[in-house]
């Protein structure tokens, strides 16, 4: 029973399980989770900036240079990437706003733990991932903004949504950290985390499961912009990083803070404010960004 109980706390086999179901059983099934993703998303929020204390916080004025260089690769070196070869590759303006959100969200909260398990510089990551976030406030509306345009979206929906997905979790957070609760879920904390994003994942790649296998052309074009943004843009960091004499475990967390995008984010708003076809691009992205991850696991070990 503890072998069973490790497998289904273990993050990679739920991510995993939930890409294999999400093709398997398609939109039935995640058209009864798609009202879910929304709070999911703002729980899996909350828990994860449960355990930033205001300390940390204050951290952020630390390490200006390296913020700005986490902000930079992930804002406009990454969302550039997306959105230059979105608008060369792809010809459907639903996916074409998809990738735009893509772009336009921070970082994947999963950075953090991911650079903690990878051998990166775990603070600066959760530095960096804060100062993201508190970024996408201003930069997520103006970016789609500009590229969307007013005509595309409501942007009172989009600022009340960002205020569901980031500031009241920033809120309720410090709540739970004032009153020591945070201490108590902290035992059940990760398991309820990774558990809501195999829903949030679920649900996207299922209710875009029909693209997997009846649009080969909409899969090659977005597997290549995945691949580019993923692997490419890892090993052009890390190739710079060696370059500029740069510390191994920081090279490590600007890699995962500065290309990870926040899928789940960008599917909730995809799916909040666009159409369920807008999603296909988080739906084709995450199994890549997944793999480059796993990846990255063996390629540093491997090194090291």
């Amino acid at each position: 029973m503890s072998i069973i109980g490790r497998v289904f706390k273990n993050r990679n086999f739920i991510l995993i399980l939930a890409i294999v179901l999400g093709l398997v059983i398609g939109e039935r099934g995640a058209s009864l989770t798609q009202s879910a993703v929304v709070p999911l998303l703002a729980l899996i929020m909350t828990l994860s900036m449960a355990g930033m204390t205001n300390r940390d916080f204050a951290s952020i004025r630390t390490m200006p240079r390296r913020i700005l260089a986490a902000l930079f690769l992930n804002y406009v070196v990454t969302g550039g990437v997306l959105i230059l070869l979105g608008r060369w590759l792809i010809h459907d303006d639903e996916i074409l706003a998809g990738l735009i959100v893509l772009a336009a969200v921070p970082p994947a909260i999963a950075s953090v733990p991911w650079s903690y398990v990878l051998g990166g510089d775990t603070l600066f990551s959760l530095i960096a991932l804060m100062s993201s976030y508190l970024a996408a406030m201003i930069l997520t509306p103006a970016i789609m903004m500009i590229f969307l345009g007013i005509t595309s979206y409501n942007p009172i929906e989009l600022l009340i949504l960002l205020a569901q997905l980031i500031v009241l979790p920033i809120v309720i957070s410090r709540v739970l950290l004032a009153t020591r609760i945070a201490v108590h879920i902290g035992k059940w904390k990760n398991t309820v985390v990774n558990w809501s994003f195999f829903i949030v994942i679920f649900t996207v790649i299922g209710m875009n499961r029909q693209a997997f296998f009846t649009e080969p052309d909409i899969l090659l074009r977005l597997s290549i912009i995945a691949v580019v943004a993923s692997f490419g843009l890892s090993y052009i960091i890390e190739y710079g990083a060696r370059a500029l004499h740069v510390k191994q475990e920081t090279a490590i967390s600007l890699i995962l803070v500065g290309t990870m995008k926040n899928f789940g984010l960008a599917s909730g708003i995809l799916l909040a404010l666009f159409t369920g076809r807008s999603a296909i691009a988080s739906s084709i992205m995450v199994i890549f960004f997944l793999l480059r991850t796993l990846w990255l696991g063996f390629h540093f070990k491997k090194k090291g």
